[in-house]
This record gives structure tokens, sequence and C-alpha cells, in this order.
């Protein structure tokens, strides 16, 4: 009986071992999985850096991610002087560690002064770093992989390359084990480059885009406890964050009429983007409108219209606890 234990303890130990090796293979051997970063250059024309520039500022608020900003303050503008130097996230219950998205700034010491277009390209689709580390997810490349054309993404280089470079050094993001092993397994080459985002005279197809390249689910979604979102349930809201205001919480922009913003007129839901003034007539905290009241007024139109095209998911979010 002894022998048999023995036997059946050492078969077992050997399956974890050789689940322990499988796991360190794929994930510290095999992962992430990346290619060399393309030699593709950036073009340097007035109307490319210009394009970038609508999308860096406008549409997908990089430099709200990137920059030091005024929490404080409805909208987040960015400190002045520090646009796109990086920021400190802070402690996030809900985040596996400390978020601190890099400085995106052409310094060469702290910056990407010294990467190539093509470096910044990758790091921008693929989720993969200069060094060849993966990227956490809260950079939404995942999203841009499916939603930035070729054009769009190099035009983006193109607008990053021209601010100003302030020499301004952050500490690397870190992510709690066993989160920092998984996230190596989320890159992956592109297949296919992304198609032209949709022309604004598709209004629906324009606003859904928007939707997406704007990472509008990132923080409207309802989720679950591990922030991951629940089917079915696009723009249902609920996600708290914690500001020197106090707690704000995501609400939700489904179609709904009772929870969502069925019953906000067009104009209201203009106020938001252009004042950030929600229906009930509060400034609106976290919410990013400070750059999405640049969006031109056919993109406006876009958006709501696919809000309003957006299944409504019934969710009573409860009221943000401000200061």
């Amino acid at each position: 009986m002894k022998k048999i234990l023995f036997r059946i303890l050492a078969a077992l130990a050997a399956l974890v071992a050789l689940a322990v090796l499988a796991l360190v293979v794929k994930f510290y051997v095999l992962s992430p999985k990346s290619r060399p970063a393309p030699t593709t250059v950036a073009p340097t024309s007035p109307e490319a850096i210009e394009r970038g520039r609508y999308l860096v500022e406008n549409v997908t608020a990089c430099t709200g991610c990137h920059s030091k900003v005024q929490s404080d303050v409805p909208g987040e503008p960015p400190v002045p002087g520090m646009v796109g130097a990086g920021r400190d996230f802070g402690v996030d219950p809900l985040f596996p560690g400390h978020s601190y998205p890099p400085n995106i700034t052409p310094d060469k010491e702290t910056g990407i002064g010294t990467w190539t277009d093509g470096e910044i390209v990758r790091a921008i689709r693929e989720g993969v770093s200069r060094d060849g580390r993966a990227l956490f997810p809260q950079m939404p490349y995942m999203t841009y992989g499916r939603s930035l054309s070729d054009d769009d993404t190099l035009a983006i280089v193109a607008y990053l390359r021209t601010l100003k470079p302030v020499n301004n050094r952050m500490p690397r993001t870190v992510v709690d084990f066993p989160v920092s092993m998984f996230i190596r397994g989320a890159p992956a080459p592109l297949a296919a480059p992304p198609p032209p985002a949709p022309s604004p005279s598709d209004k629906l197809a324009r606003g859904k885009w928007l939707l997406d390249v704007s990472s509008c689910h990132d923080c409207h979604d309802l989720v679950d406890s591990h922030r991951n979102p629940l089917p079915g349930k696009a723009f249902g809201g609920g996600i708290p964050f914690t500001t020197p205001k106090g707690v704000v919480v995501a609400p939700n922009i489904s179609s709904d009429k009772a929870t969502g913003i069925g019953a906000y007129s067009d104009d209201d839901l203009r106020r938001v983007f252009d004042e950030g003034i929600g229906k009930a007539g509060r400034p609106l905290y976290v919410m990013p409108w400070s750059y999405y009241k640049g969006l031109t007024r056919e993109d406006k139109d876009a958006l709501i219209a696919a809000l309003r095209a957006a299944p409504a998911v019934a969710n009573a979010v409860a009221p943000s606890q401000l200061k």
C-alpha cells in the first residue's frame, strides 16, 4: 500500500512539475508573441501631423493617460508643460499593481526620442515595447490593433514627434503575479492592417468606430469584480474611480430610457462633449470631455447616433460621491 501511495504521489508531483514547466515555457519563453518592428516611416507633411493631432488630442486621447493631469478639475486637463510626459495613476483597488503610463514625448533620455517609427507603431497596435516587454492592456493596443489603420497610426507617430520633449523618467508599471504572467500571453503580431476609418458620411459606422477607438467601453461597460466586461452589458456603467474630488462612478450610457441615456436629448449629449455637464447640470470628473470637445460636429453626431443604436442595458448606477 505504501508503495502504491508513493507512486501516486510521485506521479502527481511529476504532473505538477510538467504543468509548471508548461506555464514557464508558454509565458516566459514563447511569450510575448512579437515580430521585428516594421521599418515603416511616418510622414512629415502638415496634413499628416494635423491628422495625428486630431487623433491624439481628440479621439484616442493618448495624452489623457500619458500626461500628469489636474484630476481635481472637470475633464482632467493636462498640467501645463507636462503633456505626454507620463502619468502616475496612483493606487487603484481594481488594478493588480501600480500603473505608470510612460513618457511619450520625443525626449531622448526618458521618452521615445530614440525609438524608431516602427517600434512606436508596434507598441501602439501590438502591445510590445521597444525592449520586447509586453505592455499591460490598460494601454488599449488590442483595440488599436483592430481600429487604427496604417495611415492613422503613422499620423499619430508623426504628431508625437512634434510634442515638446520633457525630461521626465517614469517608473515602470508594476503588475502583481500571476497577472504579470498572464499578460505576457496577450500581445500578438497583426495578421493584417486594419481598414481605414469609416467616412463621416457613414454616420453609424463612423460612430461605432469612434466608440471603439476612443475606448468608451473601457470605462462604461458593466464589469465583474475582476473588471472583465460582462457579455451583453456594453455601456451599462458602474466602474468606480477614486479622485481628489471623491469617488466617481461611470454612468450607464446605453440607450436604456430609465437608467441610461435614452431620455437624453441630442443637445444634452452635446453638452456632455462640449462642456462636461451632465443632464442633471453637474460637472463631470474623470470623463475626458476636455479632449472630446475638440471632435468635429460630424464626429459628435456620429457618436450620438452610435450610442442611440447600442442595445439598452437596464442598470441603475450608484451616484458618484463627490466632496
